[in-house]
């Protein structure tokens, strides 16, 4: 693709009305589309990348392709923005930009010229993000933020046409340069226009296909692999000017930050309201097109919302699920949800029986040692028990007689549900013990004797009590060895001491690893499971 293009483009304007989005990038900024809140995506280059994207032009160098795709059905849309312009209405082809948004919003926004393009602009944020300049003394490209240029920063828009330039050279660079320097300017000037002129980047077109086939192939050659989530998918098929998805699991996540779920995955958050329409468990993208077009799109979405952050804030008062990290698995989350959309109003009995299905699915490493159609066949009895038409929760195949245990691990990582399952029964332990919840302050591991490795009788799970116990990186602190209760809650055995050789060490983890192992057993045990220390 030719850049005499994008000067086009500045004349034009309409070659770029339908463009779309659906891959973006966090930083506030008005420069949307579809529109959206400050706080959400940005779709210009960042300040480092404008400069580094036209210098990489200058000096010939590739920059990527540029990945298109014609959607099978048109839709007519409003004006949106791109690189700080206006666009007016379509009627016409829509283009979806699967990959290279941010370097054709940066190259309209930077190389169209606003005085004759006709199209209105946010003139703050041009001035901040992306009226780009190219400084002819050294060479380089230059954001001035609202700062008077020098006579020799040009604005690169300008360096598109030898007509725009010629006055700008007689009006700004000729009274204000000396001779011998205006040479070199005008010789740079020359150079960069030229660069800009015959630069050539790939444009990969995907025709007559739909929505999947399009992701998947943006999926398989973009460079850097990234994945489009499925709530940017469904939010540019459904979007309208009073709602967007995208911002709707913006808004929930912020909300998520007082338990810790910030980090819960966009995709673990849209398969719940993916599943809220039909009763159904999903874990791909099947039907998502259907989806965005049903009429009661936008209602099930808002509705299923507080059902999602209940379902967070069950994990996290009730089951110790302090960060989102700690969750086994994020198919509970759809079934929790599914939980509170059913019973608004549950009762206690429905209450434990929730948490003997989460202790169970967790422990028995359910969601794995099931097939995927086995996992729908629980879903479906889930919600069979949530409407009154079995007596149980949790669905067992005809091999499986009794759940069980894995082993204890070897090392605690947050990569391995029965690691996850093992530091949840120590927080409840200790809410137990203490009649304490956990505090407030997210997850932290902490090791008891700092020499020794992550096993797990030589990590504490803590929540905020490292404060209060004023544990820094030091091992145990004094207060916890005092306290018959502390010790207790932390599995610590009867002798510790802060000054202990390396055998006295050994014996000690040993120990506390055979209580956990006692006191752990005995609650899988109460689930009817079978336990394998």
């Amino acid at each position: 693709m030719n850049l005499v293009f994008y000067g086009c483009l500045a004349v034009v304007g309409y070659h770029l009305l339908q463009v779309f989005l659906l891959v973006s990038f966090k930083v506030p900024t008005n420069s949307m589309v579809p529109e959206m809140m400050p706080g959400d995506f940005i779709l210009v280059e960042k300040l480092s990348m404008g400069p580094r994207l036209f210098d990489s032009i200058k000096n010939d160098y590739p920059i990527g392709s540029i990945l298109l795709w014609k959607p099978l059905e048109q839709k007519d849309w409003q004006g949106k923005c791109i690189g700080s312009y206006t666009l007016p209405d379509s009627h016409g082809q829509q283009i979806y930009v699967l990959d290279g948004y941010q370097r054709l919003s940066s190259l309209f926004g930077c190389l169209t010229n606003p005085e004759k393009s006709g199209l209105s602009y946010d003139v703050k944020q041009r001035s901040e993000t992306i009226d780009l300049y190219y400084d002819l003394d050294d060479e380089s490209f230059v954001y001035m933020g609202g700062r008077e240029p020098r006579p020799w920063q040009v604005p690169v828009y300008i360096l598109m046409s030898t007509m725009d330039f010629r006055r700008y050279s007689r009006k700004k660079l000729e009274p204000h340069v000396k001779e011998e320097k205006l040479e070199i300017y005008l010789d740079r000037a020359d150079s960069f226009s030229r660069s800009l002129v015959e630069y050539k980047m790939a444009v990969i077109e995907v025709t007559n296909a739909g929505l999947d086939d399009a992701v998947d192939i943006f999926s398989r050659i973009n460079t850097k692999g990234t994945e489009i989530s499925p709530d940017w998918m469904v939010n540019t098929l459904a979007y309208n000017d009073d709602f967007s998805f995208a911002i709707e699991i913006d808004n929930l996540k912020m909300r998520l930050n007082r338990y810790h779920f910030e980090g819960i995955s966009r995709t673990a958050l849209f398969r719940c309201y993916q599943s809220a329409f039909d009763d159904k468990m999903y874990i791909d993208q099947s039907n998502i097109e259907k989806l965005a077009r049903r009429n009661d799109f936008v209602e099930v979405v808002k509705k299923t919302t507080p059902h999602v952050e209940r379902a967070v804030r069950f994990l996290y008062n009730e089951l110790n699920v302090i960060d989102n990290k700690l969750l086994p698995y994020n198919t509970q989350l759809i079934f929790l949800m599914t939980f509170f959309k059913k019973l608004s109003n549950p009762t206690k009995e429905q209450i434990a029986a929730l948490k003997e299905w989460f202790w169970t699915t967790s422990y028995s490493n359910y969601f794995t040692i099931y097939s995927l159609s086995s996992q729908r066949k629980a879903f479906a009895q889930f919600v069979d028990y949530l409407d009154g038409k079995s007596d149980s929760m949790i669905f067992m195949d005809e091999v499986r007689q009794k759940f069980s245990t894995l082993a204890m691990p070897d090392r605690i990582s947050l990569a391995s549900v029965r690691c996850k399952s093992l530091l949840l029964f120590e927080l409840r332990y200790y809410r137990e013990v203490t009649g304490a919840a956990p505090h407030t302050g997210g997850l932290n591991l902490k090791k008891i004797v700092l020499q020794e490795d992550n096993t797990p009788a030589n990590i504490v799970p803590l929540s905020g009590l490292e404060k209060k116990l004023k544990w820094g990186y030091n091992e145990l602190p004094q207060q916890v060895l005092e306290d018959e209760m502390l010790r207790k809650s932390f599995f610590l055995p009867e002798h510790y001491s802060l000054v202990m050789n390396e055998s006295d060490v050994k014996v000690f983890l040993k120990n506390r690893l055979s209580i956990i192992s006692q006191r752990e057993k005995a609650f899988v045990e109460r689930l009817g499971m079978t336990y394998t220390g």
